[in-house]
């Protein structure tokens, strides 16, 4: 029994590193001028089946080297007394960590121009949540900024000092439905 436990441990470890190498061989691009990497990825070739079968295939950048730069947040206003009013800001840092990927992805899809739907949709839900009265108009604006690259690395007391040139562009009106 002891012998069959061992066997198996082993056969674990020896997958888990096939696993890892072959993902990390599989997501190797301009490689041109480092030897090594060179020779892993011509054997791209043995592992690309398995790489296919398990849908690893999408050769994200595993390590990130160039994440991305716009930060983007949805404003929901609120017409009072004939001006706008922001009620909540959807974003990053008020949204529950379990609840974060949904949202944010819902927010991402929303800012697109044909999706008129799914922002009255998610309009109509706000109002749901938060109990706000029928006929009481509501706007939704996407606001954005895109965080600079450079060449070279910037001291901390230039990122201390940098502001973002937020910019802003109102996806819809609508006015909120009756509460069930």
């Amino acid at each position: 029994m002891t012998f069959l436990r061992r066997l198996i441990k082993v056969a674990i470890a020896l997958f888990v590193v096939f696993h890892i190498s072959s993902t990390f061989m599989y997501s190797l691009y301009h490689v041109e001028g480092v030897p090594v990497l060179e020779w892993l990825y011509n054997k791209r070739t043995h592992i690309r089946p398995y790489i296919l079968a398990t849908s690893q295939w999408q050769r994200w950048n595993l390590f990130s080297p160039d994440p991305l730069r716009r930060v983007i947040e949805m404003d929901f206003d609120q017409k009072i007394d004939g001006r706008w009013v922001s009620v909540f800001t959807l974003n990053q840092h008020n949204v529950t960590w379990w609840q974060r990927a949904p949202e944010l992805k819902i927010m991402r899809r929303m800012e697109d121009e044909k999706m008129l739907p799914l922002q009255e949709r998610y309009m109509f839900d706000f109002c749901r949540r938060h109990r706000i009265p029928e006929g009481t108009q509501m706007r939704i604006r996407k606001r954005w900024h895109v965080i600079p690259r450079h060449l070279t690395t910037q001291s901390i007391e230039w990122w201390r000092n940098w502001e973002p040139q937020w910019k802003d562009i109102e996806l819809m009106q609508t006015t909120c439905p009756p509460l069930k």
